[in-house]
């Protein structure tokens, strides 16, 4: 993710060529050698340049107007969080957030972190970069103690991938892989050339072969809550434990932090066996 043009390049040919080849019905009987469409299919639906379109396509320094983009996005047929993704690159607004000098690590905010403290539940707080700051007893004996975490490995994203125990604690880890990466990759658009998230990706794609295939799917999806399912906190070995399955919430600060606090509950559907587990896992008494 070297710098937003060759980000916002790349995410176009991805989309391109998973659009409709026959979008509204146009350049019907063409023979195809490629999926999707074509640039110059693309351009003339929304009504653009081919040349310009290109340039575009191609990384050059050109600035698309809210209405190009509205076009493009029509004719691609992106989603909500594609869109905003589209627009972040195209077209950045400062990312806000306090500056810090070099070498300083980010801390919670002091209200987020009195508040995980005071959940039961397991919970945490993680910055736009999904390094984790603060959490609670109960996290860790949902997810893995993080205060054995070195604090440059203690990331979201890079434990979804390279962190053993971590990823043994989910039951179906490709689904969070991408699910995560796709969450990732949204809030990473408003941070493109910045060096902390340029390093962090940069290292996933040297060392984790699902990290390169997932992300250079270019998906993208920005969500506040879903569910995840956890194994038996003996990992399957000892019996038959059906998954835990939670659902979680993310509430975002109100600062220009952007920092998060994600925690997680019993699902509203739960059967006793279910409610019961996690009310262990709350109290610390197995589960």
């Amino acid at each position: 993710m070297s710098d937003r043009r060759s980000e916002l390049a790349d995410f176009l040919r991805g989309r391109r060529t998973r659009a409709a080849p026959i979008a509204g019905g146009a350049f019907p009987g063409k023979r195809r050698r490629t999926p999707g469409l074509r640039r110059e299919e693309l351009a003339q639906l929304a009504g653009l340049s081919v040349d310009w379109y290109t340039r575009l396509e191609q990384g050059r320094d050109v600035n698309p107007s809210r209405e190009t983009l509205e076009a493009i996005a029509r004719v691609l047929k992106l989603d909500d969080d594609e869109r905003g993704h589209l627009f972040y690159l195209a077209r950045p607004e400062p990312a806000g957030g306090a500056a810090r000098a070099a070498g300083q690590r980010e801390r919670a905010e002091p209200a987020l972190a009195r508040a995980i403290e005071a959940m039961r539940v397991p919970a945490c707080v993680y910055n736009a970069r999904y390094d984790v700051l603060a959490w609670n007893a109960a996290a860790c004996r949902l997810l893995v103690d993080f205060g054995d975490v070195p604090p440059r490995r203690r990331n979201l994203l890079w434990m979804t991938f390279r962190h053993a125990g971590y990823r043994a604690r989910y039951a179906d880890i490709g689904v969070i892989e991408r699910e995560g990466v796709a969450a990732f990759r949204f809030s990473a658009s408003s941070f493109v050339g910045d060096p902390e998230f340029d390093a962090l990706i940069a290292d996933l794609l040297e060392s984790s072969e699902a990290f390169r295939a997932i992300w250079a799917r270019h998906e993208v999806r920005a969500k506040v809550s879903g569910t995840k399912a956890f194994r038996a906190e003996d990992g399957g070995e000892a019996g038959d434990s059906a998954p835990l399955v939670l659902e979680w919430h993310a509430l975002a600060s109100t600062t220009s932090s952007r920092q998060q606090l994600v925690y997680f509950t019993a699902r509203a559907a739960a059967g006793p066996e279910e409610e019961r587990r996690f009310a262990a896992l709350c109290a610390g008494d197995g589960g």
